[in-house]
């Protein structure tokens, strides 16, 4: 499964991408990273958010990431496939709470932030890395992202979780650990570029301007791969009345 998860992640979503002018690329990769951590556990979820982003950071031209997929990637994973793991903890507040503010702040970076003029598209060329709008190696469709569109989204995803709530509340918990997920990633990252990038690979970057990109992004793929998580159990849910009835 985290070979079928590496695959799909890197022949797809590692080079299809959502990307704004202002900051930078969202591959859609991350949201099945976080997924298979959820559903496969922790060792799989370390082994797809590893290996997986060390291979694609590699083929996609920033080598200067491996060692970053290799640790905070796979910690991630390990971390949130571990924690979703121990539901024995949930409690139906501490299903409700994490779920509604991993879904506001879902709505208020995309009304904010991700509004307005927005690219979507994919890699033409690999190994380029930084240089691929130079040499030609992005093919991106121009589109236009209202904030309404955001919110719209917003409540239909308080809608699943609320009947998440009703019918399976324990599979809320993934909530608290994706949050959790998000501030490893984002402070993993960040220590990175401060540190490690600089002192090892002699590349600076604007790390807290990053730290908040990182955190955008991160919500952003969470909220997605939670509802995709939410929907399947949903689905075994009424399966399992309908053969019961």
């Amino acid at each position: 499964m985290a070979a079928i998860a590496f695959i799909i992640a890197f022949l797809f979503t590692s080079r299809l991408s959502f990307f704004t002018p202002s900051l930078g690329l969202l591959s859609f990769s991350e949201p099945l990273f976080l997924l298979s951590a959820l559903l496969l556990g922790p060792i799989y979820g370390m082994l797809v958010g590893g290996i997986g982003f060390a291979l694609s950071n590699f083929l996609l031209g920033y080598p200067h990431y491996i060692i970053a997929a290799l640790t905070v990637n796979s910690l991630t994973g390990l971390i949130i496939g571990w924690i979703n793991q121990i539901k024995q903890f949930a409690r139906p507040v501490l299903n409700a709470i994490p779920t509604l503010i991993l879904i506001f702040t879902f709505t208020l970076v995309g009304a904010t932030i991700y509004s307005g003029e927005a690219y979507i598209g994919y890699t033409k060329t690999l190994f380029l890395g930084e240089e691929i709008m130079k040499f030609g190696g992005l093919y991106a469709y121009r589109l236009h992202i209202p904030r309404w569109l955001w919110i719209i989204v917003g409540i239909f995803a308080s809608s699943i979780a609320f009947i998440t709530f009703k019918k399976s509340p324990k599979h809320l918990w993934a909530s608290s650990a994706l949050l959790v997920g998000c501030i490893t990633l984002t402070l993993g990252y960040f220590l990175y570029e401060t540190f490690i990038m600089t002192t090892f690979f002699q590349i600076k970057v604007d790390a807290l301007i990053n730290l908040m990109v990182n955190f955008g992004h991160s919500v952003i793929s969470s909220t997605i791969s939670l509802l995709i998580y939410l929907a399947i159990h949903l689905l075994r849910v009424d399966k399992k009345i309908m053969k019961a009835e």
